[in-house]
């Protein structure tokens, strides 16, 4: 059998040093104790300056990462190394040792002298370093020719990892549609376990477990990462039958494997659907279709998810990304959608002397309520040639009706403009009625709402309303969401009044609501703030 011995790392230095390096060099001499020792001494010093080059040098002497991995081949050593550093032009022709006297410029030239290839490579802004050498066993002209053929590799999986990174499915919640293919797996073909699994860094991680198995599982020990090397099924009917996969095979949970690759939207293999079990077993090219048909029902899912994150990208994208230049005035948002997107949306522009607001909320949840909530906010944005508020949510009105209408919603929304000088804020409440204005003196102002929201009538008279914002005042905006983190009635307007009286900034609400949002809200958490410094 071939002997193969690998191990890979990610290190940070600091704190990590050369002596990290060490230790890892250490831990694979003592699993290869047929390597001779002038390949070990070699190889180790190639692997230690390589390590302390890119430690010096990849960062300009600052802080680095870096993943280091390591293979004991019975022909060859052959280490590759990625970071994130910036480098100057990395020359490999030069291989003339520097003056003895010279402070530096030993490291490549050593490199070379102790390796049979070095290799540099410089894609999407990382630094992939290659150094092999040949063991003594290998004939002296594969010594002399022996390049990398891991270097590809390498740049490869930094695509691959890229693309499941992008994905933003690592480490996320159990999932009900994934669930539901999982269980079906395992009924149909009749087996202990299935599960979707993602092929990250060193590690298998799963998105769907039904049976037993861990959720997480050292890279090395996976059946998975074999499956995405190949756009083909691979089914194991016995691991202790086959000497490829013989260590990996646990018998009392592991030795029938069958899976078939997942993808990102780019085509890089991310993860594997698979089926095992405790027991050997045939599967036949029926049943292997019917494993391929169950993964394509996993990859839809999977580009759900993907669009849905695109989605919620364009979404938060939509949201001011700027403070506004009101001095005097500090102002704060959040959304933060129950689902991927939402049907909330808070938005803020300067308009003449001061400002205008919005905060609405369509009817429903997901992508639906997000289309129409993005609509009214461009309407409304587009209404920002009225003087008045009143002409801008009737033009908004009148332009969305039809639309509202036909999809059999509405949306609540308040609109709202601020003189920054003389504070006083002119407002046009649409069925919205989720704003209290905090006063300075402990006092509070709920601003009610006269309208009924945007798609019930379209002949509707808005009305305009006025409210001073005094100095130490915070105005304060909610969806119906925010209500939910409380008691759910609007007496929890009052638990906002008590937070803007504790925080010292609308900033400081915004991460107090934050945090309680987290993992507990069913719906969408919108809160827009705006605060009036004290006179002082």
């Amino acid at each position: 059998m071939t002997e193969v011995v690998t191990r890979t790392v990610r290190l940070s230095s600091p704190p990590d040093t050369v002596d990290t390096v060490q230790d890892l060099l250490a831990t694979i001499w003592a699993q290869t104790p047929g390597l001779d020792d002038a390949d070990r001494m070699a190889a180790e010093l190639a692997i230690v300056e390589l390590a302390a080059n890119v430690i010096e040098h990849a960062n300009g002497g600052g802080d680095i990462a870096f993943s280091l991995s390591i293979v004991v081949f019975d022909d060859r050593i052959e280490a590759t190394v990625t970071d994130s550093g910036s480098v100057e032009r990395v020359n490999l022709d030069d291989r003339a040792m520097p003056e003895s006297l010279a402070e530096r410029g030993r490291g490549l030239p050593l490199m070379q002298m102790l390796s049979d290839s070095v290799e540099h490579h410089r894609v999407d802004g990382s630094n992939h370093w290659t150094v092999v050498r040949a063991r003594r066993a290998a004939s002296p002209r594969a010594r002399r020719s022996m390049p990398s053929i891991s270097i590809a590799g390498v740049i490869d999986e930094m695509a691959r990892q890229r693309a499941l990174d992008d994905m933003g499915i690592l480490d996320t919640p159990p999932e009900e549609r994934f669930d539901r293919v999982t269980r079906l797996a395992v009924q149909l073909f009749g087996v202990e376990s299935a599960a979707v699994n993602m092929i990250d860094h060193d590690r298998q991680w799963s998105k769907s477990l039904t049976g037993r198995g861990s959720e997480e599982l050292a890279r090395s020990e996976s059946m998975c990462t074999v499956t995405v090397q190949s756009d083909e099924a691979l089914v194991v009917p016995d691991l202790l039958d086959d000497e490829r996969f013989a260590e990996k095979a646990k018998p009392d949970l592991l030795r029938f494997y069958a899976g078939f690759p997942l993808y990102a939207p780019g085509g890089e293999r991310i993860g594997a659907f698979c089926v095992y079990d405790s027991q050997p077993r045939h599967f036949s090219a029926r049943e292997t279709e019917m494993l391929r048909d169950l993964a394509a029902w996993v990859q839809q899912e999977l580009t759900v998810s993907q669009e849905l994150s695109r989605a919620s990208e364009v979404q938060q994208g939509l949201l001011p990304q700027k403070l506004l230049s009101m001095p005097g005035w500090q102002i704060a948002g959040v959304c933060i959608p129950a689902r991927a997107v939402g049907g909330d949306f808070y938005d803020w522009y300067p308009v003449g002397e001061g400002a205008a607001f919005t905060l609405a909320d369509a009817m429903g949840k997901g992508i639906a309520a997000s289309i129409i909530a993005a609509t009214v906010r461009a309407v409304l944005r587009s209404a920002a040639r009225f003087a008045d508020v009143v002409g801008a949510v009737d033009a908004a009105s009148a332009a969305l009706s039809i639309d509202l209408d036909n999809a059999g919603v509405f949306v609540t929304a308040f609109h709202a403009r601020l003189d920054m000088d003389s504070g006083t804020l002119t407002y046009v409440d649409a069925g919205h009625g989720l704003s209290i204005v905090s006063r300075a003196d402990g006092s509070s102002q709920r601003l009610t709402s006269t309208a009924p929201p945007l798609g019930v009538d379209p002949e509707t008279e808005w009305t305009q309303q006025t409210v001073d914002l005094d100095p130490g005042d915070t105005l304060i905006v909610v969806s119906d969401g925010v209500l939910d983190l409380y008691d759910g009635t609007l007496a929890s307007l009052d638990n906002l009044v008590a937070l803007a009286m504790l925080a010292q900034d609308p900033w400081e609400m915004i991460a107090a609501i934050r945090a309680r949002a987290r993992g507990f809200s069913a719906d969408d958490v919108t809160v827009l703030i705006v605060r009036r410094d004290d006179a002082n």
